[in-house]
């Protein structure tokens, strides 16, 4: 057999293996792209993944797969997807679509941080990409919302740590003011009591040391000058009855 013969075969057999292989990676990315379009996600990343098996260096492939993995909300693996595709393509609009789908998986993740960096990245390959424009200012945006919501978070927690001591610190002196209150009505309580004792009961007299009331005063003296008189009477009357007194010796 002629050699050029051989070669002619052997260049048509695998001419005819890679234009075979062509159409069934192309068939799978298509029947991917159906069951996608019929929202049947994880049915479409499987025919995807058939595709990659065929052709691992494929942008497409790992792009949609990427979507379908979006849609079926794994994010983490959709975000892999995307960073392939990224990476397997020199075209600027096919890297700025897998950059800025991977900003919108952070988006998803309540990360608008990281997707505005994404989407920054994604506008350096494509500039006057409205979309990415767009997504970049409510990126922006969210992330400043949610910066301010974590200041005030913080400044309420600290603000609530301080009342927490501020609330000991009442309560102590609550504690103490109901202590001296407590004391207080006691010593009241107390004074009551004596009180409520003492009722229906006289007033005891005011006891004022060393003083006669003038009117006992007065009783007293007469008392005492009708006393007088009566011994000077007596004296009187008993000199009256006595013998007078002799000048002679009775010796």
């Amino acid at each position: 057999m002629d050699f050029r013969l051989i070669i002619a075969v052997f260049c048509i057999v695998f001419s005819s293996q890679i234009v075979k292989a062509q159409k069934s990676y192309n068939a799978l990315v298509y029947e991917g792209n159906k069951k996608f379009d019929a929202k049947e996600y994880e049915a479409s990343s499987s025919k995807y993944l058939e595709a990659i098996a065929e052709k691992e260096g494929s942008y497409t492939a790992h792009y949609n797969l990427g979507n379908a993995l979006y849609k079926s909300k794994k994010y983490e693996e959709a975000a892999a997807e995307y960073q392939k595709a990224a990476k397997l393509t020199k075209s600027k609009y096919e890297k700025a679509a897998a950059i800025y789908n991977q900003g919108n998986v952070q988006m998803q993740s309540n990360n608008p941080e990281k997707a505005a960096e994404l989407y920054k990245q994604a506008l350096k390959q494509d500039p006057y990409n409205e979309a990415i424009r767009k997504n970049y200012e409510i990126a922006m945006l969210k992330d400043k919302e949610k910066k301010d919501k974590e200041k005030k978070d913080k400044q309420k927690q600290k603000q609530d740590s301080n009342k927490g001591k501020g609330d000991g610190k009442d309560q102590k002196n609550k504690d103490q003011s109901d202590k001296g209150n407590q004391k207080k009505d006691q010593q009241n309580g107390q004074g009551d009591k004596q009180k409520g004792e003492n009722q229906g009961k006289p007033d005891q007299p005011k006891k004022q040391e060393n003083k006669i009331p003038e009117e006992a005063e007065k009783m007293i003296l007469r008392d005492i000058e009708n006393r007088e008189r009566e011994t000077a009477r007596r004296i009187l009357n008993k000199k009256a009855n006595s013998m007078p007194q002799s000048n002679e010796k009775d010796w």
